[in-house]
Order: structure tokens, then C-alpha cells, then sequence
């Protein structure tokens, strides 16, 4: 039988989106973030990761954008919208402030988890 071989390190991600694009990505002697931009067919997502902390916390923030009521060049838009954006820190709130100006329906979440891999490194 063959073994499965995963690679978990890879930044692949084409078997999950049609595409994906970063919009801003970097670290500070606080943190690590990723932001992107994503279409899997359905819906558009922001997403801003934030990892690599000092608490060994993970953060992510997401909008979750249906395409029912977008045109096709809905993606392009939103990528040079959200890359044309100064500063991270307004990036999330000016997306939202767009889309409820522009009567565009979508939806908002976020996340924490424990980086446990950072907590045992901490340990030793």
C-alpha cells in the first residue's frame, strides 16, 4: 500500500481556490501576518492571520463575500481595492465600510487558537 505523503509547508493552494492572491504579508518583533484574498467559486474571502505571537496566539479576521450578486470582475476590484489600502490596521473595516455602502451582502467571523508548538518551546 502506498503511503500518503502530505505537505503541510507547502503555499500551494490551488486544490482549494480557483485563486488566491496575498495582499500583504510580513513580521515585527511582535508577530507574523498574512493577509489574502481568495475565490473557491462560491464566495470571496479576506482573511487577515496574525500568528507567531508572544502569547502563542494565532488571530484570524475574515469576510465572507457571496458571488450571487457580483460580477465577474468582483475579485480584481477587491484585489487592487485592498492593496491599494495604507496601513493593515484599517484594511478590514474600510472592506466592510465598501460593502455596506455598496449594499453588498456578507459575512464576518474570527477565530483565536494556542499555538501549542510555541507553548512547548516556551516550556524548554
Amino acid at each position: 500500500m502506498k503511503q500518503l505523503e502530505l505537505d503541510f509547508n507547502s503555499d500551494d493552494l490551488s486544490d482549494h481556490y480557483k485563486v488566491y492572491q496575498v495582499i500583504d504579508e510580513g513580521k515585527n518583533q511582535i508577530c507574523c501576518w498574512l493577509d489574502s484574498l481568495s475565490d473557491d467559486g462560491k464566495k470571496i474571502s479576506y482573511d487577515e492571520y496574525t500568528y507567531n505571537t508572544p502569547h502563542c496566539m494565532d488571530f484570524e479576521n475574515w469576510i465572507h463575500i457571496d458571488k450571487k450578486c457580483l460580477k465577474k470582475s468582483a475579485y480584481k476590484w477587491f484585489c487592487m481595492f485592498l492593496k491599494s489600502i495604507d496601513g493593515r490596521a484599517d484594511r478590514l473595516e474600510k472592506l466592510k465600510k465598501v460593502l455596506n455602502d455598496m449594499n453588498i451582502p456578507f459575512e464576518e467571523g474570527d477565530w483565536q487558537t494556542i499555538d501549542r508548538d510555541c507553548e512547548r518551546k516556551k516550556m524548554n
